[in-house]
């Protein structure tokens, strides 16, 4: 039989593998544990909230277009989100909203009332789920060309679908089957109030998408994360961000999809940016992983920026620059999901990652900023992505 002492030797040692590996980012990274947080009166802006208009209401992700100067909110109904939410196992399908939508909001055209003049976008002639014409938003993104009748812009929205029976359109109990996520690409202009379908992507590997970041190389292919990697449901489902089985994904344009990276911690809004680096937060222990993506998709990681805060979505400004949205008080911006109107805000901060040596290839330095932080809630939403607007110097911000 072992000895006292052996036993307290392998015990000593087992819990201090996982505080290594495991406990020390919970506690320091995911909870905040000792983390001072800053009042917003401390950084040099006046915010203001909109609110009160049930159009804008639950913009978990936003995509500024430069060209048109329009920023496109996927937003929901944040009592709905309650039930349906299948990132986070929210899967009564019965709860969902059913007025899910995009808005084209025009950021250089203010009200009177402090928000600014915006077009919510139909979908005529989008199927949806089995004939319903109706979208489940929850990631969006964009590009924008010139064409021949004026600018194209394109949306890709992470459609949130529940799985239903194919022959009578009644819903499957979503908690043991799991959604029927999609990612579907849409096509509109500027001014004009409408968005028309053009491709659905469906493959066994999305399964649990996040997020999209579409490549700048002209073939039409796109990259996003599986936050929970291939577990819809389950066990597997909940204790993906301590197993590390997130991943990233690529998509071609003819629909082929294959995991390119694996091993993450709830990977969320990645994005792939001007420099050509695809850049993927972590929304459970902080920290951005760098990849360098080749032609076929494939990625190489180069670099790891230490940003000890949650982070939800990146975006990139006109510089250059990368603003993440950060949740310095996680667990907090959890529970509001249960009573959204009436939990305050949880702690929101946001930072700037500026690469410092752009043009120096196989050289990483970043330099990292804190640009405003809210630790009451006072002003900021509980936040999930924040936009900075290069031109004028304002942030946009939104949330669940």
């Amino acid at each position: 039989m072992p000895s006292k002492l052996i036993i307290f030797s392998l015990l000593s040692a087992f819990v201090a593998l996982l505080y290594q590996t495991l406990l020390r980012d919970v506690l320091f990274a995911t909870m905040g544990l000792g983390r001072t947080l800053q009042s917003v009166s401390d950084f040099p802006y006046k915010c203001h909230r909109i609110h009160g208009d049930p159009n804008i209401q639950a913009c978990e992700d936003m995509w500024l277009d430069e060209a048109s100067r329009t920023l496109f909110l996927a937003c929901s109904d944040p009592v709905a989100r309650r039930d349906w939410m299948p990132n986070i196992h929210r899967l009564n399908a019965s709860g969902r909203a059913l007025h899910d939508h995009v808005v084209a909001l025009n950021i250089d055209n203010p009200t009177s009332e402090g928000g600014f003049t915006y077009r919510v976008l139909e979908t005529p002639g989008f199927s949806g789920v089995q004939g319903d014409g109706r979208i489940h938003v929850v990631g969006i993104t964009g590009t924008s060309l010139p064409s021949e009748d004026g600018l194209e812009i394109l949306l890709w929205l992470v459609n949130a679908r529940p799985s239903v029976d194919v022959e009578t359109g009644e819903l499957l109990d979503n908690a043991v089957v799991g959604p029927n996520l999609t990612i579907d690409v849409f096509t509109t202009k500027p001014d004009t109030d409408s968005m028309k379908h053009i491709k659905t992507f469906a493959d066994p590997q999305i399964a649990t998408p996040n997020n999209i970041a579409v490549t700048k190389n002209g073939s039409g292919g796109f990259f996003f994360t599986n936050d929970h990697g291939a577990h819809k449901v389950g066990w597997q489902h909940h204790l993906s961000p301590v197993l590390a089985t997130g991943d990233v994904s690529y998509c071609s344009a003819d629909g082929v999809c294959k995991r390119v990276a694996s091993g993450l911690r709830f990977p969320n809004g990645l994005h792939l940016g001007s420099d050509g680096l695809l850049y993927v937060p972590s929304a459970a222990v902080g920290g951005i992983t760098v990849y360098q993506p080749s032609s076929d998709g494939t990625l190489k990681k180069v670099h790891y920026i230490d940003l000890n805060y949650p982070i939800d979505n990146l975006s990139e400004d006109a510089n250059g620059d990368i603003f993440a949205a950060a949740m310095p008080k996680v667990l907090k911006g959890m529970t509001g999901f249960d009573d959204p109107l009436n939990t305050p805000p949880a702690p929101a901060t946001v930072w700037r990652v500026r690469r410092l040596n752009r043009d120096v290839k196989e050289k990483y330095q970043y330099e990292l900023t804190k640009v405003i932080e809210d630790a009451t809630g006072e002003v900021l939403p509980s936040m999930t992505t924040v936009i900075h607007d290069a031109l004028t110097g304002r942030l946009f911000m939104s949330g669940e």
